[in-house]
């Protein structure tokens, strides 16, 4: 091969083996040309970050910077994993092809070209294909798959990712992400395929393999959303914006028909556009202060009472409160614990409220949760890693066991309330969230407010979560030393805080550091590693890598015991400083 010695000069072996087969094999040959210009202008590291893994199924699927390489988005990422959707879904159910695939995507740049090659490929593999017939949300394409009995449901997004991102979420029968040992299954199909099979696409929508749809499931979904609702109250003013997203074809078609009338909205982000224009940071993350900036300064001018926005897929729900002239940004834990009560209440008020009622979270979402299903007799599942798909697994692990689920709650702004969709809904976020705010504000409360009543009723459950970033090849090398040195070397204290435990959830065994004592971890293997801090199980720090950005991410829970409500607000200052101080202390120690 004319360029083995100068590939082997500059690159390392994981890349090198990558970019000869990109170079070689006739799968790849839609790349070849820019792939030889890139190596002819010695862009080595461009090439090593493009090509020195092959881009695998993370927290939410395929995700990554578009562009060429076995690292990045493109159709040879996206051809593979739709062709071995396809192919593994067959082996399960010989009657996947006809049932078929649904198609959703967002407003991203490389979207509409990115589904309808998906399209093309799956219709190719003998797939009845379904594809909707502009940009829709996450939790559509969920609903979308068990209404119409497709045997599988793929969404091109990135969800909150920067501008340059895509990605491929795949869906089982049940409407849920895949999860192991689907997920891994596809992937090892993907690496296996030599050959992608596509079809022209206006031959085969003429052809009837792949047909569009809309109204129909939209009118169908908005319904099962709005049928979410508990309340009546409606007098409240609500600004919204979808941050250039898929948000304005569902939570706010949701909160209309909901009877919500009073909603301002953000007219420059109603424009769909990846670029994500007028977003402050370029990123259209709910989680991310700057990025409400336009809806706050909306909510503010105009006297409204919320401000409610979504990501670009609209499966996230970010909640800002107007307090009276301050702004209150609600994480998502908060969102979570708010609409958790409101939910339990209102089902305990209608006197239908029974212990087969039940909450799910992760193992970094709130333990305030736990305590709301304490209180109201209801079960809490919370032994689940990262990933909404994990809810939605239980969610059908239990409806055979006939208990009924309420919410699901991830801390990264993902609600679901109600079983009609298996993923985060950025619409069923809202609703509830909305209904509560309009009932508090008859009582002349807000939703901080209430917020607070629960501090001082069940204790203080603060969250902080930070980034640490890794970025490229170097980066991804340097992110699992730091995650194998901390299976070595805990460390013993983080400022006056001693850590009493130390939880490896690879090898799910928790020791105690006190006694030496081992304990079996109740959850499936995952690359994340806890401390425990002074006894409390409910104090801890959680690391783990991204699933689907280069990024550790710390997860700090804190509990301390509840203060009259006069002292809430000073009390939840100092956690909230002391949080801060510990992620610091964490991230000197590890990077040091």
């Amino acid at each position: 091969m004319p360029y083995s010695d100068v590939l082997e000069q500059n690159l390392s072996k994981e890349a090198r083996h990558n970019v000869e087969a990109w170079l070689a094999e006739p799968k790849y040959a839609e790349y070849h040309d820019e792939l030889v210009a890139m190596i002819e202008a010695k862009k080595w590291q461009e090439l090593e970050d493009g090509f020195f893994k092959v881009l695998e199924f993370g927290t939410a699927g395929r995700r990554g910077t578009t562009g060429l390489g076995s690292n990045r988005v493109n159709h040879i990422t996206i051809g593979e994993s739709a062709q071995a959707l396809c192919l593994y879904a067959k082996s399960f159910d010989e009657d996947a092809a006809n049932k078929g695939v649904v198609i959703a995507y967002d407003t991203r740049l490389s979207s509409p070209d990115l589904s309808r090659f998906a399209a093309q490929v799956c219709a190719a593999n003998g797939f009845k294909t379904y594809l909707f017939d502009s940009f829709r949300s996450t939790p559509e394409l969920s609903f979308a798959v068990r209404t119409l009995g497709t045997a599988v449901g793929i969404v091109i997004s990135a969800s909150h990712n920067p501008p340059a991102d895509n990605g491929f979420k795949a869906y089982w029968s049940d409407g849920a992400q895949l999860v192991a040992p689907h997920d891994k299954g596809v992937l090892a199909l993907a690496e296996g395929i030599k050959e992608i099979h596509t079809i022209d696409f206006d031959e085969a929508v003429a052809a009837g393999m792949i047909q569009f749809i809309g109204e129909a499931i939209d009118k169908e979904y908005l319904a099962a959303v709005v049928n979410q609702a508990e309340g009546t109250e409606r007098d409240i003013k609500i600004v919204y914006s979808p941050l250039h997203g898929a948000g304005q074809t569902n939570t706010l078609p949701a909160l209309y028909n909901a009877g919500f009338k009073d909603i301002s909205v953000v007219e420059a982000q109603m424009v769909p556009d990846g670029h994500f224009p007028t977003v402050a940071g370029g990123k259209s993350n709910p989680e991310d202060k700057i990025a409400n900036e336009l809806p706050v300064k909306q909510m503010l001018s105009e006297g409204a009472d919320i401000a409610i926005t979504n990501d670009p897929d609209a499966d996230r729900i970010g909640i800002m409160v107007r307090q009276g002239e301050d702004v209150i940004y609600l994480t998502g834990n908060q969102s979570g614990i708010l609409t958790a009560d409101y939910a339990l209440r209102k089902l305990r008020e209608k006197g239908t409220l029974t212990n087969k009622h039940y909450l799910v979270k992760t193992i970094v979402t709130t333990d305030m949760l736990n305590a709301i299903a304490k209180k109201y007799g209801v079960i809490i599942y919370d032994n689940l890693l990262v990933g909404f798909k994990y809810i939605g697994e239980v969610i059908r692990k239990k409806e055979i066991q006939g208990e009924t689920f309420v919410t699901g709650t991830e801390e990264s702004f993902g609600l679901l309330k109600g079983d009609y969709a298996r993923d985060k809904d950025g619409a069923t976020g809202a609703l509830p969230m909305a209904e509560y705010a309009a009932e508090l504000k008859k009582e002349g409360k807000t939703l901080y407010d209430r917020l607070n009543e629960l501090y001082s009723e069940h204790g203080f459950y603060i969250e902080r979560i930070d980034n640490v970033y890794f970025q490229g090849a170097t980066g991804f090398e340097k992110m699992q030393e730091v995650m194998s040195s901390l299976r070595t070397t805990e460390p013993a204290s983080l400022l006056d805080h001693t850590v009493t435990a130390v939880l490896d959830y690879q090898t799910l065994e928790r020791r105690d550091t006190t006694t030496g004592n081992i304990t079996t971890i109740d959850c499936i293997s995952g690359n994340v590693i806890v401390f425990e801090f002074d006894g409390d199980k409910r104090r801890r720090i959680t690391i783990r890598p991204s699933g689907t950005e280069p990024k550790l991410k710390f997860y700090v829970q804190w509990f301390e015991e509840a203060k009259s409500l006069e002292q809430v607000e000073e009390e939840h200052k100092k956690i909230d400083e002391l949080l801060e101080q510990l992620s610091k202390a964490l991230e000197d120690l590890l990077l040091k």
